[in-house]
């Protein structure tokens, strides 16, 4: 029996060292970080400004990690101060090229900007580059803001 206990330790012993020295048993070198996350595109409301029946919206738009983004449409929800839904629209913010930061500006006809508590990035209807849809674009998009007006998803 006490033979036994000593082979059975030595065949642990050698078939560890055995699967120790085997290519497959090597740990993987790891991923780079670029190909496990992309980069946020961030959506900045930085400006809410009064117009003539209207409230003009500034937007300041970053694409660090890429691809050029040639077709970029967003459904959003305005939200009264009392969290009350004012309207919905749809905005074009294309193109936002890969490394660019670009402001872009669009004006909401008959809103007063007062009454805009919230702006909720309802959709992603559209985030096209040259070769089709951007992976991940609406998981990438990163909401922030200046004004009162907060800008979510």
């Amino acid at each position: 029996m006490r033979g036994a206990g000593i082979f059975a330790a030595g065949i642990v012993y050698f078939a560890g060292a055995s699967l120790a020295q085997t290519p497959a048993a090597e740990p993987a070198a790891p991923a780079p970080a670029a190909a496990t996350a992309a980069e946020p595109i961030s959506i900045e409301l930085n400006k809410l400004e009064p117009q003539d029946k209207a409230c003009r919206a500034y937007l300041v738009l970053s694409n660090p990690g890429g691809p050029d983004i040639t077709d970029l449409k967003l459904d959003l929800i305005l939200f009264s101060p009392e969290q009350i839904i004012e309207r919905r629209i749809a905005v074009g913010l294309a193109p936002l090229p890969m490394g660019k930061t670009t402001v872009k500006l669009f004006d909401i006809d008959g809103q007063d900007c007062t009454k805009i508590g919230s702006v909720l990035i309802n959709e992603v209807m559209a985030c096209t580059g040259a070769d089709g849809a951007v992976a991940d674009c609406a998981k990438r998009i990163t909401p922030t803001s200046r004004v009162n007006a907060k800008l979510f998803k």
